[in-house]
């Protein structure tokens, strides 16, 4: 059960076992970080990467605790970083997630550091039980908490050693984030690593549009602060780069989120759609990947022991999960662009989403499409020789380049094939700060969107 309900839609970041089936996908502007910037950071295990080097000189330096050397420990094959903001009415689940890690702990071949904000929270009332949930024990403290986990078997008590505590850091500033992937990856060295965000998620409506225009949407309650897409790929990069990244909140596999990642990580994990409170099962996970610590994609799809073959193989509860490439997010984002320039320069194919959009499936966000299915819905129903092309190149892209696993699962997840993208269902429900996205300024996606909701005004 999952009494405080799901990673909701209006937050962003601050995001037991039958294995199921994987289902693979049939078949303007510049940007701020060149996909080279993969080879930079994946040849320096530890500490942040030179700003410089990045390109993002206007980055404020990020304090990297010293490199690994005698009297510290040797790398191991795995450092995981968890960084969970629940300074919201996630309190009791965040607390739940850290028992989860230490059910499966740190072992001699993998590391398993947690981060944990959280303000004092209450179990959810219900009024149609008898029995309320009680409150957890260790649920009344608040700031943050720094933790390398050690196995247990309590599953209500956290007691691996508290390494830090921060009276009121703000989970939502970027910048914290990325000292805590910096300070992680230098005390605790590893081969490769692997970060978690969780908490509240919702894909790109997180962007931060520049001041004067309309603000954005805030996640850490006490602060008021959230972190951007673009935010969190400036957290990841500053903090040195990660061989994989996972959403553990709602809504966070777009294709404007993974447009943001590129050169982040080798591989990214995430929803389209909405996840349980409970969000990844931490035990099922970290055990996977302890099993067999092998290369990033192997922990790729340790994730999605810990998540989709968890829920659906033990609960047969309908959820999307898929591992996409980052590193192709630039060659997707030049399809979609021709495609959209093609729509632009076709009056009938901007009237055509409206004619057949009511075929097309609906996430938690109702202004979300499935990409591959938009693309179907155009490529079958046009009568232009250059937008069928159009569509079918993104399609080829996304089946070969983008979506490397995709677990759509349960009768409610029919047609999410791994990656959403923003087109609304009602001109009235555009939102122009999807304008001030790098997606945006990179394609005529926005132009192309802008367009076919005024047409129909």
């Amino acid at each position: 059960m999952f009494p405080q309900g799901p990673r909701r839609a209006w937050y962003f970041l601050l995001m037991r076992p039958r294995p199921a089936a994987a289902y693979n996908i049939d078949v303007k502007k510049a940007s701020s970080f060149p996909l080279l910037l993969l080879s930079v950071f994946l040849s320096q295990p530890s500490g942040a990467v030179d700003l410089q080097r990045l390109g993002a000189a206007s980055l404020p330096d990020i304090e990297v605790p010293a490199a690994a050397g005698p009297g510290r420990p040797a790398p191991k094959d795995w450092t995981v970083l968890v960084y969970v903001s629940a300074r919201n009415n996630l309190g009791l689940e965040a607390i739940k997630d850290v028992n989860e890690m230490e059910a499966a702990g740190s072992t001699s071949r993998l590391n398993v550091v947690a981060e944990l904000g959280r303000i004092v929270t209450e179990p959810v009332n219900n009024p149609f039980s008898s029995v309320q949930e009680p409150v957890p024990p260790q649920a009344d403290w608040t700031g943050s908490r720094r933790f390398l986990m050690v196995k247990d078997s309590d599953p209500l008590r956290i007691n691996s050693p508290v390494l830090s505590h921060f009276t009121d850091a703000d989970m939502g500033d970027w910048r914290h984030l990325a000292e805590f992937i910096a300070w992680g990856k230098a005390n605790y060295p590893a081969k490769k690593y692997l970060l978690i965000v969780g908490g509240h998620g919702s894909g790109w409506r997180g962007v931060k549009p520049p001041a004067g225009a309309a603000k954005g949407i805030s996640y850490d309650e006490p602060s008021g602060h959230h972190i951007s897409p673009e935010e969190l790929a400036l957290a990841i990069k500053a903090g040195g780069g990660v061989n994989v990244y996972a959403s553990d909140a709602c809504l966070m596999q777009t294709a404007e989120v993974v447009y943001e990642l590129r050169g982040s990580a080798e591989y990214v994990v995430g929803s389209q759609e909405t996840t349980p409170g409970s969000g990844y099962n931490y035990e099922v996970f970290l055990n996977a990947l302890a099993a067999n610590p092998a290369d990033s994609f192997t922990a790729a799809q340790a994730i999605m022991k810990g998540f989709s073959e968890f829920y659906y193989g033990t609960q047969k509860m309908s959820v999307t999960m898929s591992i996409v490439r980052p590193a192709a997010a630039a060659e997707l984002a030049a399809a979609m662009d021709r495609f959209a320039g093609a729509v632009l320069a076709s009056p009938a194919d901007i009237l055509l989403y409206h004619e057949k959009k009511w075929g097309l499936r609906s996430f938690d966000d109702e202004d979300a499409r499935d990409l591959y299915q938009l693309m179907q819905l155009y490529h079958d129903n046009t009568g232009t020789p250059a937008v069928k092309a159009a569509a079918l190149e993104v399609i080829s892209v996304l089946a070969q380049r983008v979506v490397l696993r995709n677990d759509a699962l349960g009768y409610k997840s029919k047609n999410a094939n791994g990656l959403s993208v923003y087109f609304p269902l009602f001109y009235m429900n555009y939102k122009p700060k999807y304008e001030y996205l790098n997606f945006s300024r990179a394609t005529r996606w926005d132009e192309m969107v802008k367009a076919v909701m005024e047409a129909k005004k």
